[in-house]
């Protein structure tokens, strides 16, 4: 398996970088009720678009992934076939890989901290 985010166009001047909720939505919610012994059934209610708060992460997410593209760097994330672990790379822009890093440093590098 193999996640990759490539490259990213740079935003342009006057482009927002992060799109704002329409409307806040309702939370998620699954509700359960029992149906005589044959069957159980769900209700569940998922909200038409994410709440504000997971909006906000997305485009910190996208932000902090422009940086590094802006510094020739991204990171490559796949599983390692034989161990089942996360392998997390930091490439170039033409897809050398420049060292590989613990899962829990990618996402001190995803939340900020340089590489």
């Amino acid at each position: 398996m193999s996640f990759e985010i490539g490259p990213l166009p740079p935003i342009q001047s006057g482009t927002p970088a992060r799109r704002p909720a329409a409307t806040p939505s309702a939370d998620f919610s699954v509700s359960l009720a029992r149906v005589g012994r044959e069957a159980d059934t769900a209700e569940v209610s998922i909200p038409a678009s994410p709440p504000t708060v997971v909006l906000e992460e997305i485009g910190a997410a996208a932000d902090r992934a422009h940086q590094l593209w802006t510094e020739n760097r991204e990171l490559h994330f796949s599983k390692d076939s034989g161990s089942g672990r996360m392998v997390i790379e930091v490439r170039d822009r033409a897809g050398n890989t420049i060292r590989t890093i613990p899962p829990s440093q990618a996402l001190a590098v995803l939340a900020g901290e340089p590489l």
